[in-house]
């Protein structure tokens, strides 16, 4: 039997050790790029944050340049939005189209933005004390008596000054028994997201599902009072308690130019005031990188009609609240 070599036997120890040693080193650099990587992806997606957050702010700004326009008479455009115009002397003049700044895909830097402009006071004001007009859009809706008795008394009651249950209502007692308890604002409502802690409505109901509307875009909480009838949706309309032939003629006449008055016909609708021009107005912009929306965000704001003293008109934002990024804007909503 021949001997085994002791050099030959080190050569090989010395050989698995480098084998081993290599290995090692090729994982660690291994670890170490996808550390890299990761960390760098980090610092990007962060980046892309802060820039689509400033470009959806820059959204926002724009949407205030339109809002304090010149602008006397609010009506739609094509795709559902605020139009601004501008009232041409003489009684029965067509209103003259303010020019139009653009909306959608905005370059701006390493990015662009889009944004869109609503109306508050297209919508049914919940703080209006007029709970037979909640009670006619809550039945529009498809909402059966029982439940529409248990809304409108909880809504009374979360905006009256006291504890009293209303028949079908709901204040702090009931509410503080909840799994996460509060208590009612028993005040008018600073956001139409707190009917969500409101008794008998639904995320469904709020959010709305399939075709149907939710509260959430029929309903505000900040506006002057008076309905825009250029600008309210067939169903608030309805639930103002227009007669199916006025809101025929309504529909039919700003279709082809905004009322730049509101109507002797429309005058006397009892508790119902109408107006053509709107302050209150909903901004929902976002900021998109890349082709991906990365930052959106939704204000509520309020101009004061007519000029105030320096001869700027005066804004105030009642509500400002980051939204989780989605599909980017479209060109338009489709018209109610």
């Amino acid at each position: 039997m021949r001997p085994l070599s002791v050099g030959a036997d080190q050569r090989g120890f010395a050989l698995l050790a480098v084998t081993l040693v290599l290995a090692l080193l090729a994982v660690v650099v291994s670890e170490f790029a996808f550390s890299m990587r990761l960390e760098a992806a980090m610092v990007r997606s962060y980046k892309d944050a802060i820039l689509a957050r400033h470009l959806a702010e820059a959204g926002f700004q724009q949407a205030v340049r339109e809002i304090l326009s010149d602008a006397t008479v609010h009506g739609l455009d094509d795709n559902g939005q605020v139009a601004f115009f501008q009232a041409a002397p003489g009684s029965g003049a067509t209103p003259t189209r303010l020019p139009e700044l653009p909306r959608t895909h905005v370059k701006l830097g390493a990015g662009e933005f889009s944004y869109r402009i609503t109306d508050e006071e297209g919508r049914l004001s919940i703080n209006s004390g007029l709970p037979d007009r909640l009670d006619k859009l809550l039945s529009l809706l498809g909402v059966e008596k029982e439940q529409r008795d248990i809304i409108t008394d909880s809504v009374e009651d979360w905006r009256d000054g006291n504890d009293t249950h209303r028949a079908n209502g709901a204040e702090s007692d009931e509410y503080l028994k909840l799994p996460i308890p509060y208590r009612a604002r028993n005040a008018n409502l600073q956001d139409v997201s707190e009917l969500l802690q409101i008794k008998g409505i639904t995320p469904e109901l709020y959010y709305g599902h399939g075709d149907q509307p939710g509260l959430v875009d029929l309903v505000a909480a900040r506006t002057r009072g008076p309905v825009n009838l250029n600008t309210a949706p067939k169903i608030i309309l309805q639930a103002w308690g227009l007669a199916d032939a006025q809101i025929e003629f309504v529909t039919q006449s700003r279709a082809s130019s905004p009322f730049s008055a509101v109507p002797s016909t429309l005058t006397a609708i009892p508790r119902a005031p109408l107006t053509f021009q709107s302050a209150t107005f909903r901004i929902e912009a976002e900021g998109v990188i890349g082709g991906e929306p990365r930052a959106r965000l939704m204000a509520i704001v309020q101009r004061a009609l007519g000029r105030q003293t320096g001869g700027a008109p005066a804004l105030t934002i009642f509500t400002w609240r980051w939204l989780p990024p989605r599909a980017p804007a479209k060109e338009g909503a489709a018209k109610s």
